[in-house]
């Protein structure tokens, strides 16, 4: 790992656990290559396993620009009430991809960032969306900050909002243990294994070698965000990362530092979609699943649950967790959703819940 700088893909590929890395766009060219294309469903020939139907996303079908919203914290996996699912909003950007009707897409973003898998997978659909021609703006609210700001890096085009909250370009790890916690009140673990990498439980400290991974996987993924960051806004790397290292800006400052390419509103991201892809008149197709009434149910039970268990597990917690829980407060879904699978995030911890 220390010799490929912390990148496990290039590590599993160096060891022939694969046979080639690309992202899912490539993937997609590839199926389409072997099985045929599918002109009805833009995708390659295929039957799924669960079903014969398949939910198409809810949008208006006659129109020429594309938007698609990225609001709230962004985890792996499908979009729930109040987040930003990873696949949810890069198989839209993927249908709008392939949709001969759309001539360019304008990603909303208002997020404090999140997973860096999610976060690149949204990305890579919108490189994947630029490089088929089909121009790229983002429009930020009032956040779009970490992970929020590293699916922006594709953009052909960036307009922000004055007091929008953006930058905070940098990355960090979690892995929740609960051994001094469960050391308190006399329970302890204990057991076998064939090395300390195979040894890893929330029951126990983690082990040395893991931290070490971690660290590893941690300064990797910080300087592809720089990397990324420095390619989209023609600077260099250590230009970027003097204005990076987690700092916060509001937007007047991102346009100064070069962050961003202008000051404005949606509207205004409407006129510059319009004229990168040459539209005369722009029409707007807006892409958004709505949640099922079951979700919604589903998410005021947990946002009920959250209100009332912190309050009454805190007689029980330490200073040092209190601390940390007034700290994370205002931090949408970060506890709820920490479902990176290399437990990498891209959050901005200082922005709170911007709307």
């Amino acid at each position: 790992m220390q010799a490929v700088n912390g990148d496990t893909a290039e590590y599993a590929l160096n060891n022939k656990l694969v046979d080639v890395l690309g992202s899912r766009a490539a993937a997609d060219s590839e199926l389409v290559k072997t099985f045929g294309l599918d002109k009805q469903n833009n995708d390659y020939r295929n039957v799924s396993i669960y079903d014969y139907t398949v939910t198409q996303p809810s949008h208006q079908q006659n129109g020429n620009i594309a938007v698609i919203m990225a609001s709230g914290a962004i985890m792996d996996g499908e979009e729930t009430p109040g987040n930003v699912g990873g696949d949810t909003t890069a198989e839209q950007i993927r249908d709008a991809r392939l949709d001969a009707k759309i001539k360019a897409i304008i990603l909303r973003v208002n997020s404090p960032g999140g997973s860096v898998t999610a976060s690149e997978a949204i990305r890579e659909e919108l490189a994947a969306a630029r490089a088929a021609g089909k121009p790229i703006v983002v429009s930020m609210g009032g956040m779009a900050a970490s992970g929020g700001y590293w699916i922006s890096t594709p953009a052909d085009y960036i307009v922000a909002n004055p007091s929008t909250l953006t930058g905070s370009i940098g990355i960090f790890g979690v892995i929740n243990t609960l051994e001094k916690s469960l050391d308190t009140i006399g329970v302890h673990t204990d057991g076998v294994a064939t090395s300390p990498l195979a040894d890893v439980t929330s029951t126990k400290a983690l082990p040395t070698e893991v931290q070490q991974l971690m660290q590893l996987t941690i300064e990797n993924g910080y300087h592809n965000f720089v990397g990324l960051v420095a390619a989209s806004r023609h600077k260099t790397a250590e230009q970027v990362d003097a204005i990076a290292q987690g700092h916060v800006w509001t937007g007047s400052d991102a346009k100064a530092n070069g962050l961003v390419d202008a000051l404005g509103d949606f509207d205004d991201a409407v006129k510059k979609a319009g004229e990168l892809a040459k539209v005369a008149k722009p029409q707007l197709s807006w892409y958004q699943d709505e949640p099922t009434f079951f979700d919604m149910m589903l998410n005021q039970v947990n946002a009920s649950a959250r209100a009332v268990l912190p309050d009454a597990l805190k007689v029980w917690l330490p200073a040092p967790m209190l601390d940390v829980m007034n700290a994370m407060k205002n931090q949408p879904g970060l506890f709820d959703h920490l479902n990176d699978p290399q437990n990498r995030y891209a959050f901005c911890l200082n922005c709170g819940e911007v709307r």
